[in-house]
């Protein structure tokens, strides 16, 4: 990829996880890193318009997208102490994860992943270790190729990016639906008072947003001021892999 890129792992990994507290993400990567990138991958594309100032910031952020694919199996036979091999034909990706599918018995489903799992980016094919899987189980296979930003962006652009993802994660639980709904409750069951919990999120997003525009004015002046100091020497412009 080159040592003048920016992947998206890098500000997800370094910059986004680290704002972000919740223990399911933990999870997801750890349970299928393929899956968790690609849903990672979303809120950064999402998050990369809201970083506009300067106005030089849209030039400096062009990227090339992520590339993701899934395919589902059920095993159906297998030979004892030989791998399954799984032709996908799905070919040339970067990151491979396959996960067990497998019902609770509560009305939840968990996911369980298939350490060992091998891919060969050039036929598809993906193997399975026999001794983990059995005839019936549900196979989750997903693919994914790593986004990047065209340049080398500096730590301060990938720190706000980190807190631009955090803030479109978070946004997501904030306006999310059933916890805006008013539920049925009595004496043996409350949820809590509602209006306190919204309050508190709403309060929160201000929070966070006034912590980007901070970053962001910050950026801006920063970017303006070395641009003038440039100016007295070689006037070559401030470019972003020098924040």
């Amino acid at each position: 990829m080159g040592e003048n890129k920016t992947t998206f792992i890098d500000v997800i990994c370094n910059h986004a996880m680290l704002e972000i507290a919740d223990i399911r993400l933990e999870n997801d990567m750890a349970t299928s890193p393929a899956r968790f990138f690609r849903k990672m991958a979303l809120y950064m594309l999402n998050a990369i318009p809201r970083f506009n100032r300067p106005p030089e910031a849209r030039e400096w952020l062009k990227f090339t997208a992520p590339v993701y694919d899934d395919y589902d199996f059920t095993v159906e036979t297998m030979d004892a102490g030989e791998s399954i091999t799984i032709e996908t034909g799905i070919k040339g990706f970067e990151m491979v994860s396959a996960i067990r599918v497998q019902a609770t018995g509560y009305g939840t489903t968990e996911f369980i992943p298939l350490t060992g799992t091998g891919y060969d980016a050039e036929t598809g094919d993906v193997t399975i270790p026999s001794d983990i899987v059995s005839i019936g189980d549900q196979i989750a296979i997903d693919f994914y190729t790593d986004g990047y930003f065209d340049r080398e962006l500096g730590y301060d652009m990938k720190d706000i990016l980190g807190l631009l993802v955090q803030y479109v994660w978070e946004q997501r639980f904030a306006n999310d639906y059933l916890l805006q709904q008013p539920k049925i409750k009595d004496k043996s069951f409350d949820v809590g008072n509602e209006a306190n919990h919204m309050r508190s999120a709403n309060e929160r997003m201000k929070f966070l947003q006034e912590q980007i525009n901070q970053k962001l004015r910050a950026f801006e002046q920063n970017v303006e001021y070395r641009n003038r100091m440039i100016l007295h020497t070689d006037r070559t412009e401030y470019a972003p892999e020098n924040a």
